[in-house]
């Protein structure tokens, strides 16, 4: 018997060690930050436009062709920027009538290449993007041949909404009328029917939300809503958030009367036109009577949720924006281990 204790005292010591290796390898795996996923590596197609970025003299050249400039403001790994080039352009049917009636010039928002804007504005791509309030990427910004912008385009839009969108720019619609009046007026026919959802709320006094209201306009002819509809108002999360919010939804093409946050009295229809907004679906959401952010078409889930909570969660009385928020939040969620999926629907 004592010729067999060394060999059970080393298999004590070595059961000793296997078990501090665990422990050692658990508490490093629980310290390992979160990453972040769901980028998607694109390429800016090669018949885009060699600009000098003297935008002035690229849009004066596109208007004596009786084109416009269309300046892609993008971020490398942006999904939504890979989807709008990838759905919206490069594979889009109409991709010859497009590079015939544009030209395309790219800008990267956390680039230092110095662009002119315009005669008193000079400064480099990142620079520009802040003055321009670049939130959320790609923003497509259209000059004429005065190098006046005559249409901009805030995150995603699906193919069918983007044609319309250079339809109504190429046909220099904009000097008569809105991009929805347009839209009204030259499509076949309505392409959405309006859908309901259990969170939506009954209110028409705006004014008498007794929590952070949130409204999404919709109208018959919204190339986004069932997308919206199928993915992020299907979202267990996301319903879960929206129990923060008098959660109210507007037909953008109702002259039904309405009072508005600020005590207005007067229509969906008209509202939308007075905050100057084209797309369809868009959110505004506001608290304590104030609006605090708006999201312009459909987000993927970490964007919509984020934004939703800074406002529903009272983080705007902290962070002056959704953008401080939104950088805040994300290191805190990859220092406490959690991934951040840009790419989910």
């Amino acid at each position: 018997m004592r010729g067999k204790r060394p060999t059970e005292r080393s298999r004590f010591f070595v059961v000793c060690l296997f078990l501090a290796s665990i422990l050692a390898t658990s508490w490093v795996m629980a310290a390992e930050p979160g990453r972040i996923t769901g980028g998607v590596r694109y390429s800016i197609p090669s018949w885009f436009k060699q600009s000098f970025l003297e935008l002035a003299d690229d849009a004066a050249e596109a208007g004596e062709a009786d084109k416009h400039v269309m300046l892609f403001m993008h971020l490398d790994e942006c999904p939504y920027c890979e989807a709008v080039l990838r759905e919206s352009i490069i594979n889009a049917d109409y991709l010859p009538w497009l590079r015939s009636r544009f030209d395309a010039i790219a800008i990267n928002i956390r680039g230092d290449r110095e662009v002119a804007f315009n005669e008193t504005v000079r400064v480099s791509e990142k620079k520009l993007a802040e003055i321009l309030k670049v939130s959320q990427t790609p923003v497509i910004i259209f000059l004429n041949g005065e190098n006046r912008p005559v249409m901009r385009v805030d995150g995603y839009r699906t193919p069918l909404e983007f044609e319309r969108i250079l339809k109504y720019v190429d046909d220099k619609a904009y000097l008569q009328m809105n991009l929805a009046s347009y839209v009204a007026k030259t499509s076949a026919g309505p392409h959405y029917r309006l859908r309901s959802h259990p969170a939506f709320a009954p209110l028409t006094d705006l004014s008498s939300s007794d929590k952070p209201l949130l409204v999404l306009f919709e109208d018959s002819w919204c190339g986004g809503c069932d997308l919206l509809h199928d993915t992020l108002l299907a979202d267990p999360e996301v319903n879960q958030l929206l129990e923060k919010f008098n959660f109210v939804r507007l037909d953008a093409e109702s002259r039904e009367p309405i009072v508005t946050p600020t005590g207005q009295q007067t229509t969906p229809k008209a509202w939308i036109e007075a905050l100057g907004i084209d797309a369809r679906p868009a959110f505004v959401a506001f608290a304590e009577g104030e609006e605090r952010v708006r999201i312009k078409g459909v987000l993927r889930h970490w964007h919509f949720t984020t934004a939703i909570r800074y406002v529903g969660e009272g983080y705007y009385e902290t962070y002056p924006t959704l953008r401080q928020f939104s950088r805040a939040f994300r290191q805190q969620q990859l220092e406490a281990g959690i991934n951040v999926d840009l790419g989910r629907q």
